[in-house]
């Protein structure tokens, strides 16, 4: 439908996830996959960096293997991180129903990252972001409505 079509609508709506077929994943199955993805992830990457303390150069290696992990994951064609294939849910764009992209999905990952920066306030923002689907019509996070993604169901 277009904006001549129905002069209340100013733009044309993009076809969502549901309309190519895919169901929305659950928040819990996210929250698994996410679980999943620390373990694999993030406690090797502590126990390699321990040695370095709290410095930004620790927080410089986190980020970069952070972004490299999930940017290339969700935004590679499977669209999927370790924790993700084991939930069987992956990253879509949510314009397309297609793979995200790796720059998109670098921005997913970032968007919540950088605001743990600040203290107190960085961590209820990035609790507020995780939970932030469970009350979404499409079940996105704000990291998901910034970089135009969704999380579907794999099967």
């Amino acid at each position: 439908m277009s904006a001549t079509e129905n002069p209340d609508q100013l733009w044309e709506v993009a076809p969502t996830s549901e309309a190519v077929g895919m169901p929305m994943a659950d928040w819990w199955r996210r929250a698994a996959a996410l679980v999943v993805d620390v373990a694999v992830l993030w406690i090797p990457l502590a126990l390699a960096t321990r040695d370095i303390g709290h410095s930004i150069t620790a927080y410089g290696i986190w980020v970069a293997v952070g972004v490299t992990y999930f940017a290339f994951l969700n935004g590679g064609r499977r669209g999927q991180t370790l924790g993700k294939m084991v939930w069987e849910i992956r990253v879509r764009d949510a314009a397309t129903g297609g793979p995200l992209g790796v720059p998109k999905a670098a921005l997913r990952y970032l968007a919540p990252t950088l605001p743990t920066l600040i203290p107190i306030l960085g961590l209820l923002l990035w609790v507020t972001d995780g939970v932030s689907a469970l009350w979404d019509d499409r079940r996105q996070t704000v990291h998901d409505k910034l970089a135009g993604s969704v999380v579907v169901k794999a099967r």
